[in-house]
Order: C-alpha cells, then sequence, then structure tokens
C-alpha cells in the first residue's frame, strides 16, 4: 500500500452489501486514496439519478474536507457524472475507474500495459460521447477547457488509439498461442490457477513450481499468465490474472487474450481465500462458474483449494469447507473436492497435487 495522495468522498448506493464497499476502500488505499466522507443514494429498477440533495450534499462534504474528487459506488450513466462534476467541480472516478487504476500499479508487460490502456478508453468513450453531444447542442458552456472543438478531437484521438492497441494485442495473442501449441507438442498437459485477487493463487504457484514470482497484499499482482513446470510431476502451472466480483465488460473484453490461458488448460486449480465472508465465498464461485461458462471451460476438472486456513478458526474452518463443497458439487460439474491449504506454509499441498494429477490421468485415458 502506498500513503494517502488523494481524498475523496464516496457516493454509495444505500442498499450496498458490506464487502463491495470494503473491496472499493482497499482498492482506492492501493492508488493513494482515501475517504474522508460517504453520501448515499437509494437506487430502484428505474435507473439511477443523484437527486439535486444529495448533489448539494456531496458539494459541502467535498469542501469540509477539502476533496477534490468523488468516488462512485453504483454505476452511473454518463449524465449523473456529468451532473456530479458540473455541481461540485470535482473529478469522478467509478469503479472501473478504479480497478484500472489499481492494475497500472503493476502492470509491467507490455501486454498488461495494453489491455489496461483499451479498457481505459473503452470505459471512456460513453463519458466522451455524453459530453461531446450536450457541448454541440450548447448545454455544456465552458465545461471543459478547449470546447467542443478540444473534445471532439480527444474523442477521435481515444477511438485511433483503441484500434491500435487492439492490433497489437492481437499480435501477442498469436504469439502466445504459438506458445501454447510447442507446449502442446512437448506432451505436458495444463492445469491453470484461478481464482480471486488477493486468494493466495501466484503463493500456490511458487510453491507448486519452485519459482519465486512476486507476491504481495496489493491486489492484481499478476497481470500477464505465468506458465511454469511442476516441482517433480510432468505437467505445466499456469498462474492467471486474479477474478474480479461484478466484473465490467470492458475489462473482459480487455482482458480476454490472458484468460484464454483457462481455456487452453486440462484442469483448474481454483484458489479461494477461506478466510472471506461465507456470502463472498459463495458469490464468489458462483460468478467463477460463469466465468469458466463464457470461456467455454465449465467441463474441466476442477479442484478447489481452499486457501489461508491459518487465518481462520477450527469451527468456522470446518463449516466454511461444507459450505464451499456443497456449493461446488451443484455449479461445477467435473468437482473433485475441496482441499484446505495454507500456500504460504506449504501445508495440504499434497492434496491438491494428487487430485489434479488423478484428474489428469483419467482425462488421458478418456481421451486414449
Amino acid at each position: 500500500m502506498i500513503c494517502s495522495l488523494r481524498s475523496s468522498v464516496l457516493l454509495f448506493e444505500k442498499n450496498a452489501r458490506p464487502f463491495i464497499l470494503k473491496e472499493l476502500e482497499i482498492l482506492a488505499s492501493v492508488v493513494g486514496i482515501s475517504i474522508e466522507e460517504k453520501v448515499s443514494i437509494r437506487v430502484n429498477g428505474t435507473g439511477i439519478r443523484v437527486s439535486d440533495y444529495k448533489l448539494d450534499e456531496l458539494e459541502k462534504k467535498l469542501k469540509e474536507t477539502g476533496s477534490d474528487l468523488v468516488l462512485v459506488q453504483p454505476d452511473l450513466p454518463p449524465s449523473e457524472k456529468i451532473a456530479i462534476m458540473k455541481k461540485t467541480k470535482a473529478d469522478v472516478l467509478d469503479r472501473t475507474a478504479l480497478l484500472l487504476e489499481v492494475f497500472e500499479v503493476n502492470a509491467g508487460s507490455r501486454e498488461a500495459k495494453l489491455q489496461i490502456e483499451v479498457a481505459k478508453y473503452k470505459h471512456e468513450i460513453p463519458l466522451l460521447r455524453e459530453i461531446l453531444n450536450r457541448s454541440k447542442r450548447g448545454e455544456l458552456p465552458g465545461f471543459m477547457a478547449g470546447g467542443t472543438y478540444a473534445i471532439d478531437r480527444y474523442y477521435k484521438q481515444v477511438r485511433k488509439s483503441v484500434a491500435r492497441a487492439r492490433r497489437e494485442l492481437e499480435e501477442i495473442r498469436k504469439r502466445r498461442a504459438v506458445l501454447r501449441e510447442r507446449r502442446k507438442k512437448v506432451g505436458l498437459p495444463s492445469v491453470a490457477i484461478v481464482g480471486y485477487a488477493n486468494a493466495g493463487k501466484t503463493t500456490l504457484f511458487n510453491a507448486l513450481t519452485g519459482n519465486n514470482k512476486a507476491v504481495g497484499p496489493t491486489p492484481f499482482t499478476t497481470l500477464s499468465p505465468k506458465t511454469s513446470r511442476h516441482l517433480s510431476l510432468p505437467m505445466l502451472l499456469v498462474d492467471t490474472v486474479g477474478f474480479v466480483l461484478n466484473v465490467p465488460p470492458e475489462i473482459v473484453e480487455a482482458f480476454y487474450g490472458t484468460l484464454e490461458e483457462i481455456k487452453e488448460a486440462d484442469a483448474l486449480i481454483f484458489a479461494l481465500d477461506i478466510g472471506e465472508e461465507e456470502d463472498v465465498l459463495e458469490e464468489q464461485m458462483k460468478q467463477a462458474a460463469e466465468t469458466f461458462s463464457n470461456l467455454d471451460s465449465i467441463y474441466k476438472p476442477v479442484v478447489i483449494a481452499a486457501n489461508k486456513i491459518d487465518s481462520v478458526i477450527e469451527g468456522d474452518l470446518e463449516r466454511k469447507a461444507e459450505l464451499i463443497a456443497a456449493r461446488a458439487s451443484k455449479i461445477f460439474p467435473k468437482y473433485l473436492g475441496t482441499h484446505l491449504i495454507s500456500a504460504l506454509r506449504r501445508m495440504g499441498i499434497e492434496e491438491v497435487e494428487e487430485a489434479v494429477w488423478l484428474a489428469l490421468n483419467q482425462r488421458q485415458e478418456c481421451l486414449g
């Protein structure tokens, strides 16, 4: 984590689940944003509108805290973002934009930087289009420096940048496909380690391969997949990009090339942080199953590694393990069991290895 560099006021949905707000605070802290005050709004089925009263409340709290940034938890339409910016003269940062700022902290490879660039621009386009249309109608006099011409020029530049970055990403994707084909010719099966941010995927990857890949408390340390051979067994392990709950579509699209490693794997190790609340674990499994389905991978063998057991008391551990097993058996057609582990202390690792190796052998027998 880094020291706070910018203070903000959080605009959040009154009925938002606690873990969503907790996640937002963690993400904000990663990029040096502190949340000084909060303003709640009600969201109904007819859409989201920030009332004049709430705009006044936002403006007041921004002045009181000396903040110049509004963090937004619900997915606001461009018109509401513009209303906030006009009223408060503050910047607006929603969850998607915040996620992308966090990604930038860890973007080491060219591929990761390009993926973030595409996602950021894709996320900006609806807001830019709304600003441009309203400026041309004379509804936003003096709203942005340079006027309509500057906005129009920037909008066109964004579209060109997206096209350029996509072309470069496609080349990287083709090169990765060639590498996968070479690995297949060697004859080693591949196992993708999947899971959510901070579940310990990379720590598990290091334990299984003997690598020393960077790990840390910052979410999304892994933004490009890494492949390495198992320490002793003839199989390849792939450390993948962390999943995100309620992931925005522009992020899914931008990172699809890296998620293809899941699609091409022979089996999956699904790492879960068993220290999470039970409702979070259930939601993570549900959305992971949806991701596997979207990648045509729902029928792959799945071994669950319930990690960080040393952070949970014994009674809670047993209850959570039972919950995970009961839920997983319903949503993963080829669920092969849950194993309690501590990747950091190498506890329970052998059981995971045995389960995966058995799954690979059974798969080979079926193919043979």
